[in-house]
């Protein structure tokens, strides 16, 4: 379990860390008070660096030994764990599995009473009147 709440941590990021040179190009006269040093040069070496490191954090903890076959290094889950494989990714990739859907399902009912206007979309000075 503590494998899969850091690794359900990590990916939450995968779109936070690109998010930083998407909003760079679509909206560039935005007053920033934290700054990346380097201009979009900077921004993009940062979000490839920790997007690498999100990356490498979900493979690693969602399939245990994974990069250590890279480098020639033997894993046992078994040995680290007292499952087997089987058993560990079928526990560890369905309760993802079923996060990321149960996500999609109330994204979804969201986007569904927008459109049915029971809620209005956020807009953005709506943050900052409250």
């Amino acid at each position: 379990m503590l494998s899969l709440t850091v690794s359900t941590t990590a990916v939450s990021y995968f779109f936070i860390f690109p998010a930083l040179v998407r909003l760079r190009q679509l909206y560039p006269e935005t007053n920033r008070p934290y700054r990346v040093p380097g201009g979009m040069a900077g921004a993009w070496a940062a979000a490839i660096i920790t997007e690498a490191f999100v990356v490498i954090t979900a493979v690693t903890l969602l399939w245990p030994g994974a990069i250590n076959a890279l480098f020639g290094q033997s894993y046992s889950v078994e040995a680290s764990w007292g499952v087997s494989r089987a058993f560990f990714e079928w526990v560890t990739l369905g309760a993802f599995g079923a996060m990321v859907l149960l996500g999609v399902a109330f994204w979804a009912i969201g986007a569904r009473n927008v459109r049915r206007g029971l809620l209005a979309p956020a807009a953005a000075g709506d943050a900052e009147a409250r």
